[in-house]
């Protein structure tokens, strides 16, 4: 009888520390709402839109093509918004982001520009920024023409811009991947969209509706005008100047190893580009959307990547 009271009260015991534990751990997450809160800002008479999660030093989170802000919720959002204040900007072109109407409005410069206007609109003294496909290019230009507002880069599935340049102009192997971006120079609204073509390489069925539908409902002639300006295509064989490339802040590239869009031949030669040093992870068994296709490791690759960085910070880079 007296081990049966004993027993009862180690069991209402248990459940009382887990309850508390539960109690307590809800006070230390911040609570963040899954779909975002949703902010417009003006720069230079372009609207610019972003998603903003979480609190916490800063965490951009920039999307590429064919795909739009929304491609994080699902398994990054929910998890770096407990810690972070998570952005996650809208590309212009992309909307609900404004569509300039101006082939020069796409310049990488312009880009740039927004990335800097939402920091500045946040206050935000620096950030980490990620950065996938077109995003990554991107993100690379903010951080060499920003580097004081750039604690880390972060890279993903997107060519490091001095070593991308020589290779598309004169190695044939690059030059054939990049195939699929030749119908993109001559689109105009109103032609076909082809859109089963862009989302093909979208792994998971229910995202690849979701974006086909995405691009269905919006004009992507600002899209594509990414390309026009920033992506070089035939003819080949343009001697690009590469100087002044050399990234002097944490970097990492997380490259899934069955990107159909790019030759791995762009993972060689990176040192030279990255002033501290890189570090490059390849993930097996995903494509060019590894954050979606591997997740898990790809969240453990940036949990790991911010621990260094933030050790690099307070040691004073040594």
């Amino acid at each position: 009888m007296f081990l049966q009271r004993v027993s009862r009260l180690v069991v209402l015991w248990a459940f009382a520390i887990l309850f508390l534990y539960h109690t307590v751990e809800a006070h230390l997450i911040p609570h963040y709402d899954p779909a975002g809160e949703q902010i417009f800002i003006k720069n230079n008479n372009v609207t610019i839109h972003y998603r903003k999660y979480g609190s916490g030093p800063y965490l951009i989170f920039q999307h590429g093509f064919p795909d739009r802000e929304t491609t994080f919720n699902d398994f990054q959002i929910p998890v770096f918004a407990k810690s972070h204040t998570v952005l996650t900007p809208t590309l212009r072109g992309y909307p609900p982001s404004s569509v300039p109407p101006n082939v020069e409005d796409y310049a990488v410069e312009h880009f740039t520009s927004d990335l800097l206007a939402i920091l500045d609109h946040e206050r935000a003294s620096n950030v980490t920024l990620v950065g996938h496909d077109i995003g990554g290019a991107v993100a690379q230009n903010f951080a060499l023409n920003h580097t004081e507002r750039v604690k880390a880069l972060v890279m993903v599935n997107t060519p490091v811009v001095p070593v991308f340049l020589p290779l598309i102009s004169f190695h044939k192997e690059e030059q054939d991947y990049a195939r699929y971006t030749i119908p993109y120079y001559s689109y105009e609204p109103g032609q076909p969209k082809n859109i089963s073509l862009l989302v093909k390489n979208i792994r998971n069925a229910t995202y690849r509706s979701e974006i086909a539908n995405y691009l269905q409902q919006s004009p992507i002639d600002g899209m594509l005008h990414f390309y026009d300006l920033n992506y070089p295509g035939p003819p080949y064989g343009v001697n690009f100047s590469i100087q002044g490339f050399v990234q002097k802040v944490p970097s990492l590239l997380i490259w899934g190893e069955e990107d159909p869009y790019f030759s791995p031949k762009l993972l060689d030669g990176l040192q030279k580009w990255f002033e501290n040093g890189i570090r490059l992870v390849t993930v097996p068994e995903a494509g060019h959307w590894v954050y979606r296709d591997q997740w898990k490791r790809f969240n453990r690759e940036i949990w790991s990547f911010l621990r260094i960085t933030r050790e690099i910070e307070v040691d004073g880079g040594d």
